[in-house]
């Protein structure tokens, strides 16, 4: 007897214990451990190495991370995901905090640790308004775009590191000019230090996959900087770190500038959403089920966590998750003990990065962002539809003209824009009857079905509501101007419109009245749904039309008619 396929497992109930806890098998210790020395050495370099996108000290990153993973560890539903710093969030962070800390380094990081506290709220708000499903709003050539451009403001950030220039300012065009502008000047040991870093990255992920290459770079070039006493020949390096163990502290910042923080967290919302889509693909690839909504608010506790420890703001990160996953990890106990090596790291092990070249950090940097020039994608969704590459251009122009934020603005704008565009065009198609089965189908589809005579049957591919009603009444007015011969009844196919709005009721009222006066003729509705006919009972409109619940018994009297011409004579 062939084996059943394995049911899907319900999705995981909602109680204080989390379900990987509860649930925990003894053999799982083992991955586990190993999952999270794995994490470990991942999390670590990024962690350094994000927070100087978010312009922020090496310490930051490693004060932020272990918080965010235990709250979402203890809160969210996902066995694989890892929530840390990740290059969108850090570089939104940046953007959004500068302009409002004026140059003060102080200030500076009081916002981006109130930033990350703001987000927790949004986070939080946004779960228990299940909005977990707001990755789905996001096209994919928006968001390919988007991080393209994001791809090649925070690599223009990065290059005058990788090359011994001075830092410029401003987003991404003035900053490609002062480099342009100041190639003389290049510092050759600098450029040295970079490039075999990555090169040292490149040729380790291709040769051995497995090795955690940013760790390797990250011991390789401290040893070479102590060493050679980089330092010393011109080679900028990290400088001395405090102690990098959590302080919990709630940042001091001015009530109008969280106001200021509100919009940017809602970005980070719309970019933290990229980690639901991780965790559901894991959820599937291991046969279980996550909660997008909890997901978020795990997320939202984290940032707060991360915030609260002078952090910054923290999301799912898709290499660190990957990692995690690659290492046979089976539940959040992998990150649990990154956390806890990632603060032995800050307690103990925070003076080793002080020789750290910031060369070498950039390398990390602009490696781990070089996955966002995905031309191939972008190639492949050109050769789908054009549109979709126009999407994605636009969005990366905007990154690169306004900057990161605005970009990510944008973005969203234009996916809205597009899911719009989509819901208030709907296409009306004219259906015909196949004579031998009695199926009904568009006749663009089946040139040999018809309709009966004097009859002109339109069904909408689509919802129809109110953003929609006025173009769908008017195409269908069209279409029973342009059929020939002139219809006497048209007949209206509601199967693919599940709910009505008063204005959309509204309009089919309309709709009839016009057919009737400027064309003289009869609006039938057929295949309404048991909600659309209450609305239109309520709106009065049911006295006025004939609502049928299949098509045959639309247009049935015509049919008989057309079929037995002398039906009813004699």
């Amino acid at each position: 007897m062939s084996a059943s396929p394995a049911a899907v497992p319900a999705p995981p109930p909602r109680r204080l214990v989390p379900p990987w806890i509860a649930n925990y098998s003894r053999g799982w210790l083992k991955p586990d451990v190993v999952a999270g020395l794995v994490i470990w050495s991942v999390v670590t370099p990024q962690a350094v190495a994000y927070a100087q996108i978010a312009g922020l000290p090496p310490q930051a990153g490693l004060m932020a991370a272990p918080g965010a993973m235990v709250a979402y560890a203890l809160l969210g539903t996902s066995r694989q995901l890892v929530v840390s710093a990740t290059t969108a969030t850090s570089a939104l962070s940046a953007a959004s905090v500068g302009p409002l800390a004026h140059g003060d380094v102080g200030a500076f990081a009081a916002l981006s640790a109130m930033l990350a506290i703001v987000v927790g709220v949004v986070l939080i708000i946004g779960g228990a308004l299940r909005l977990g499903a707001i990755a789905d709003l996001v096209s994919r050539p928006v968001m390919t775009g988007f991080l393209f451009g994001l791809g090649l403001t925070i690599t223009v950030g990065q290059l005058t590191s990788l090359i011994g220039l001075p830092a410029g300012d401003g987003d991404f065009f003035p900053r490609l000019r002062d480099i342009v502008g100041h190639l003389d000047d290049i510092h050759g040991t600098t450029l040295a230090v970079g490039a075999g870093s990555i090169a040292v990255l490149v040729v380790g992920r291709r040769l051995a996959p497995k090795v955690p290459s940013t760790l390797v770079v990250l011991v390789l070039s401290i040893v070479a900087s102590a060493a050679l006493n980089l330092e010393h020949h011109g080679v900028a390096v990290v400088g001395d770190i405090p102690n990098a163990l959590p302080d919990p502290a709630v940042p001091h910042v001015g009530a109008h500038d969280i106001v200021a923080l509100i919009a940017p967290a809602l970005g980070v919302l719309v970019v933290s959403a990229e980690a639901v889509g991780v965790a559901r693909q894991l959820a599937v690839k291991h046969h279980y089920r996550v909660d997008a909504n909890r997901d978020l608010m795990a997320m939202g506790a984290g940032n707060l966590a991360a915030g609260l420890m002078s952090g910054f703001v923290q999301s799912g990160g898709a290499s660190q998750t990957a990692a995690a996953d690659g290492a046979g990890g089976r539940s959040q106990l992998a990150t649990v003990i990154c956390a806890g090596l990632l603060l032995l790291t800050g307690a103990f092990l925070a003076p080793l990065f002080e020789d750290l070249p910031q060369a070498a950090l950039a390398a990390i940097v602009i490696v781990a962002v070089s996955g966002f020039f995905d031309v191939a994608e972008l190639k492949r969704m050109a050769h789908i539809r054009r549109s979709a590459i126009v999407f994605a251009g636009v969005a990366l122009a905007g990154v690169l003209v306004l900057g990161v934020l605005q970009g990510l603005v944008v973005a969203a704008a234009l996916s809205l824009v597009f899911v719009v565009q989509r819901m208030s065009r709907p296409p009306v198609v004219a259906l015909g009857r196949d004579a031998v089965s009695g199926v009904w189908g568009a006749i663009e589809r089946h040139g040999d079905w018809s309709a009966p005579a004097g009859m002109l049957v339109l069904r909408i591919e689509g919802g129809f509501i109110y953003s929609n009603a006025d173009a769908v009444k008017q195409r269908l007015l069209d279409a029973a101007a342009a059929a020939t011969p002139s219809p006497k009844v048209v007949v209206l196919d509601l199967s693919q419109s599940p709910d009505l709005d008063v204005q959309s009721a509204d309009t089919l009222q309309e709709l009839a009245d016009q057919l009737r006066d400027e064309q003289g003729v009869e609006l039938r509705l057929a295949t309404v749904h048991a909600p659309v006919a209450e609305i239109l009972r309520r709106a009065g409109v049911t006295a006025h039309l004939t609502i049928s619940p299949t098509l045959d018994q639309a247009v049935h009297p015509a049919w008989v008619e057309s079929a037995h011409p002398d039906a009813g004579k004699g």
